[in-house]
């Protein structure tokens, strides 16, 4: 019975106990909120102001387009194109043929890295550039020894082709010379001809003329009248007067005389007409003859030079065509020792110590080989990016674009480099429009960047700048700092350790930077004022 009394008893004090507890707890609380709203509240309703200190600057201000593009590359690519085939690669490939190419040992580089002019790329391996060069002197040597033969061939076709043409060419002269002495000959016989004829007409002339003088005329009535009279004396006479008839026979016989003595002179005359007459008929005849005669020589003299001419024309086209098979065997011969000769110079100023290095310096873009391969096919050893020829591609639009010419200056800023301006200059307007939208005409405009670009990728996003105004020299600070009242612009200064607002004079602004005409000077200090509040900061 004791026991349950004792029991009851401290169930009691352990509800007691509970109660107790959760009564002190209901009371902090209520207390804790009484001081929140008492005092704390109040406290956190009071507005808490910062000021952030900035000096003013002085420079210059610029206000423009700005545009959004990304860094591009011009590739240029490092080429491999040495030919350092030879005859014996004619034959079918195989494994071995590789001996005949240069051989990849190491490669130094890897694409996106960045390389400077003279750095090491590829290495070749010393047992390939030994073979390569073996066998490239083996075929200078064996185009030196053909050319030296090609010369030897040369020098001593062109003596016995001159040789057989000025024989041909010989021939053909003589053939000239013999026609030539056969038109003399047959000329000379016809002149002389000629001229026989011309003294026989002469000759006849002479004697008509002398028998047709008047003297001789008259000497011919004389005789002849005298002869006749003579006659008629010799008839007249009677034979009854002896010494009449005798003297008449005496006196007609003397006219007889002298009349037949005339007559036979005459005859003689007309007889040696009639005989130059005649020789002139046989020497025109010989003439006809021989004109025939001359012809006939002369066509056969004519063909005679004509073969010989056309002899010695085939002689001469004979004659250059060797010279020229000649000619050409040897220009061949010595085309392949100057292509011989260019390959192996080629090879050794290619290979040099057996190190391939860059000529230029940008970032790699693609590598061509890798170590263990062979160098058979022309092909590209590396392509880089140079960096003086990167650039950024805009779309501008058409009100803006035309305040812009090729060359102008521009800035561009990166994303990947917040802070850092580089300067560009306009590379190239297109004039071929093209639109974002269906409401925007654009043109694209390219931009070099200038400066240190060795930090730049291509992809890059890059903002362009295009300065459209600008004010140089002048004083100016954050657009933020001023503060608006009743149209005034003012600015807050420090005054011991109070902020107070200045008024001052604005003028060019460009959207961050705002210029001060007066109020405040280069390297004054000046501050702009935050609310601070629960959960944030706000710029009054």
């Amino acid at each position: 019975m004791g026991s349950q009394e004792e029991q009851s008893k401290r169930r009691m004090t352990s509800r007691t106990k509970k109660s107790l507890r959760y009564l002190f707890i209901a009371i902090v609380i209520i207390v804790a909120a009484a001081c929140y709203t008492i005092f704390i509240k109040p406290i956190q309703n009071v507005q808490q102001w910062e000021y952030k200190e900035q000096i003013v600057q002085q420079g210059t201000l610029k206000n423009g387009v700005t545009e959004s593009g990304t860094v591009q590359f011009k590739i240029t690519s490092q080429i491999y194109d040495l030919d350092v085939s030879t005859d014996n690669d004619d034959e079918e490939e195989d494994e071995e043929d590789d001996d005949n190419y240069l051989k990849v040992d190491a490669v130094y580089v890897a694409v996106g890295q960045r390389v400077q002019e003279g750095d090491k790329i590829y290495q070749f391996t010393q047992d390939s550039i030994k073979s390569v060069r073996k066998a490239l002197t083996y075929e200078k040597t064996e185009a030196q020894i053909a050319f030296a033969t090609a010369q030897t061939a040369y020098e001593r076709g062109v003596l016995e082709a001159d040789l057989s043409r000025n024989e041909t060419l010989l021939d053909t002269s003589l053939a000239q010379i013999s026609y030539n002495t056969t038109v003399a000959r047959l000329s000379n016989d016809m002149a002389a001809k000629s001229l026989e004829i011309q003294q026989l007409l002469k000759d006849i002339y002479k004697l008509q003329c002398d028998l047709t003088e008047d003297e001789y005329l008259e000497e011919k009535s004389d005789i002849v009248e005298v002869y006749e009279e003579a006659l008629e004396g010799v008839k007249d006479a009677s034979e009854d007067y002896v010494t009449n008839k005798v003297d008449a026979a005496q006196t007609f016989q003397s006219a007889k005389t002298s009349y037949e003595q005339f007559f036979v002179k005459f005859n003689e005359t007309n007889q040696q007409i009639q005989d130059k007459v005649d020789e002139v008929y046989k020497i025109e005849a010989e003439i006809v003859y021989n004109q025939q005669l001359l012809e006939k020589e002369l066509l056969a003299a004519q063909q005679d030079l004509k073969a010989s001419t056309i002899s010695g024309e085939i002689a001469d086209v004979k004659y250059q065509s060797s010279l020229t098979s000649y000619e050409n065997t040897l220009s061949k011969a010595q085309r392949e020792l100057e292509e011989a000769t260019q390959k192996l110079d080629a090879f050794n100023a290619f290979v040099g110590d057996g190190t391939v290095c860059a000529e230029g310096s940008g970032i790699i873009t693609e590598m061509g080989y890798k170590s263990g391969d062979y160098l058979k096919n022309t092909g590209t050893l590396i392509a880089f990016a140079k960096a003086e020829e990167m650039t950024v591609s805009v779309d501008v639009s058409e009100e803006d674009v035309v305040a812009m010419k090729v060359g102008d200056t521009v800035e561009l800023s990166f994303s990947a480099y917040k802070g850092e301006i580089y300067s560009g200059i306009i590379k190239s307007i297109t004039t071929t429009a093209t639109s974002r939208t269906s409401a925007t005409t654009s043109y694209p405009v390219v931009i070099s960047i200038q400066g240190d670009t060795s930090i730049l990728y291509s992809g890059m996003t890059a903002d362009v700048t295009f300065v459209t105004e600008e004010a140089t020299n002048v004083n100016y600070i954050l657009r933020k700092a001023i503060v608006e009242e009743n149209g005034k612009s003012q600015l807050y200064i420090k005054s011991g350790e109070e902020y107070m607002l200045v008024p001052v004079t604005t003028g060019f602004n460009n959207g961050e930077y705002i210029e001060i005409k007066d109020g405040i000077n280069a390297g004054d200090r000046y501050y702009i004022r935050t609310l601070v509040r629960e959960g944030g900061v706000d710029e009054a």
